[in-house]
């Protein structure tokens, strides 16, 4: 029996005949409350059938009642049946009138009792279960409850037999709860006695094991440091060899049995022998110690940094969600380890190489897997040192574009290399525009027309989303206002992404936006991304109302790829719904996702949001759409995204079109 177990089980036994002691007991308690129940519902019966009900069904229910024969002869009744034991206070019956009131019809009290309850008087204590009591006859107790006659459990039942015709009437017979809980308590005492005498044999046994108990803390306190001492390095305290191989290997057997990704990073200092050599190994074993000190500062908890020997290092990441979490934590070790290192009096900076690899992509088994970072180490130092590498090449490809697209957006933002494109959003009744979309196009000088698909998300993950989003809401409502002379009240669409929102002051930055361009708050809509929505209901739904509580206008973008919810999306102060163009592009042909489009559709309106289709092409997607109750959409199929310019160009053409229907402006600009 290993020893955390022999020391821990008297307690665990201790507690175990708690639990037991406490069961028995509610199990005793729960037994007799439902005997005693049972045997007060079975004495009321019993006094129901004693109950002249001729007698009864002459009554009232009015004050008048009590110089009735009939009141007098079922008081005396209800007097004598209170009377046979002396556990009953109150005997009573009870109706409910048409108006749904239960009232008093005849109570045992004398009328000159404070207690007593006249004729007709309301039941003010009547509960839901009372009152199904007189749909389904069904007899039931209640309590303990307090009330203004003091604690009582009741027992209520229908008279016996009823006739066809006449209405229920409820017996009532309330038993003193001191009563009631005198006898539960008699049946509590056995389990209860028996439990405290359990656990004062068990607290002797207790006392006896105490004194081989400290033996047993100093042998467990042994082994330890013994475990301590075989699997950490001495010098820094990380994990060595033997323990990361253990969590290696426990690493593997998670991510293969949850079908996860897990990665490793290979690291090697530069320049570490330059150091060794001629500053000492005193001065080494320092500048090792801060190392792991700021490695151990870099990574999460669940994640392991072990020191193999020398002046190498591992960091395993048993769970990744991206290809690049691993980047992001070499980016972040190169950085750290960048800045000098102060020992004694001496300033020491030094670099790492680091090679990174990835489970199952490269590896399948601990030893290939620490081989492949080990490699793509070596590779790291051949390209320059003081950088990292990827075991997979095509990974490593993916890396230095996305570092190209990063660098290159931050030079875009400073030279202007961005620019709007503008898409109409049409009315299906009127073939109109009703809203202009704003669009973020990049143009570099190399690589001519960038995917907003390549550069967007890099944008999201370094942040830059922030800077480029308030330039493109700043141009968007510059050109805004240049266009409402062509096509008044014709709002513009932007774009607003998860981090704008969360960053502090985003109300202000964009009411001086609307006050710096003359816009009117009202011809601006913000439009959000379902997964943005998900992100900010909680977090950022102020801010949200706020938005529109200043006039601006909300739309859930690119709807149906998210995952949200039905009371999220009622708590948004919405006013338009974008369904995403997948739906739309599969619609004509695709049965489901034509039934798709028409929930959306149906929903929308039961939110009362006005519903616009994204990436309409052909006519056919168009006449569906309408035929679905569809009030607006955008794609190909009406007009390409245009630039400023052309934008104009084709609104005073379409407002044209609007005065004299016989134009029409070109769909194919």
């Amino acid at each position: 029996m290993p020893m955390r177990v022999r020391t821990i089980w008297p307690g665990v036994w201790g507690l175990a005949g708690v639990v037991a002691g406490a069961v028995m007991t509610v199990q005793s308690v729960r037994t007799a409350d439902a005997g005693l129940r049972a045997q007060w519902l079975t004495e009321a019966r019993l006094m129901a059938r004693a109950v002249d009900w001729s007698d009864v069904h002459g009554l009232h229910g009015r004050i008048e009642d009590t110089a009735r024969p009939e009141y007098v002869r079922v008081k005396q009744r209800l007097e004598s049946l209170r009377a046979v034991g002396a556990q009953y206070r109150f005997a009573y019956l009870l109706e409910r009138t048409p108006d749904g009131v239960v009232r008093f019809l005849v109570d045992s009290e004398a009328p000159a009792s404070s207690d007593y309850s006249p004729p007709g008087m309301a039941y003010r204590e009547a509960t839901p279960a009372l009152h199904r009591l007189f749909d389904d006859h069904t007899p039931m107790t209640e309590g303990p409850v307090q009330d203004r006659w003091g604690v009582w459990v009741s027992a209520l039942v229908v008279e016996p037999d009823p006739r066809p015709g006449t209405r229920p009437v409820v017996l009532g017979v309330d038993v003193d709860a001191r009563h009631w809980r005198r006898a539960l308590v008699q049946a509590a005492l056995l389990p209860l006695l028996g439990t405290a005498a359990f656990l004062l044999l068990t607290g002797l046994f207790v006392r006896a094991r105490a004194r081989t108990r400290a033996e047993h803390e100093r042998l467990k306190s042994s082994e330890e440091r013994l475990y301590a001492q075989a699997h950490h390095d001495s010098l820094t305290g990380l994990p060595n060899q033997r323990l990361l191989a253990d969590r290696m290997q426990q690493a593997l057997t998670h991510a293969h049995r949850m079908e996860k990704r897990a990665a490793i990073l290979f690291l090697d200092l530069d320049r570490f022998k330059n150091v060794n050599d001629s500053l000492g190994h005193a001065m080494g074993d320092a500048l090792l110690r801060t190392v792991a000190e700021r490695l151990r500062a870099l990574v999460r908890e669940d994640d392991t940094v072990a020191r193999l020997g020398g002046d190498e290092f591992v960091i395993l990441l048993p769970e990744i969600r991206h290809d690049d979490d691993p980047r992001h934590v070499a980016e972040k070790i190169i950085n750290e380890l960048a800045r000098p290192v102060v020992i004694g009096d001496q300033s020491v900076s030094v670099g790492v190489s680091v090679g990174i690899a990835f489970y199952p992509d490269d590896a399948l088994d601990a030893p290939g897997w620490l081989a492949c970072a080990d490699r793509a180490m070596y590779a790291a130092k051949d390209g320059g040192r003081n950088t990292f590498q990827f075991a997979d090449p095509l990974q490593n490809v993916r890396a230095r574009e996305r570092l190209a697209i990063e660098t290159g957006l931050r030079q875009a933002l400073a030279r202007g290399e961005f620019h709007l494109h503008y898409q109409p959003v049409f009315s299906l009744a009127s073939g109109l525009p009703v809203g202009v979309e704003a669009l973020a196009r990049w143009k570099h000088p190399d690589w001519g027309w960038v995917e907003p698909g390549r550069f967007i998300p890099v944008a999201e993950d370094s942040g830059l989303i922030v800077t480029l989003g308030e330039w493109i809401l700043a141009e968007a409502c510059r050109a805004a206002t240049h266009w409402q002379s062509l096509a008044p009240d014709l709002p513009v669409m932007v774009n607003v992404s998860a981090l704008q929102l969360r960053r502090p002051g985003f109300e202000s930055r964009l009411a001086a936006v609307l006050r710096e361009s003359g816009l009117p708050p009202a011809l601006l809509e913000l439009e959000l991304t379902e997964s943005t929505i998900m992100q900010e209901t909680l977090a950022g739904s102020a801010v949200l109302q706020r938005l529109a509580e200043e006039g601006a206008r909300l739309a859930i973008d690119d709807f149906g790829t998210g995952y949200s919810s039905l009371a999220y999306l009622r708590q948004l102060v919405a006013a338009r719904l974008k369904i995403d163009r997948s739906f739309v592009a599969d619609m004509s042909d695709d049965a489901e996702a034509r039934a798709i489009v028409a929930s959306m559709v149906g929903m929308a309106r039961a939110l009362g949001l006005r519903v616009t289709a994204e990436g309409v092409e052909t006519a056919a997607q168009r006449d569906l759409l309408k035929v679905l109750g569809c009030d607006d959409a955008q794609g190909y199929f009406f007009v390409r995204p245009l630039d400023e310019a052309a934008l104009r160009t084709y609104l005073a053409a379409a407002c044209q079109t609007a005065v004299n229907p016989a134009s029409e402006p070109d769909r194919t600009a």
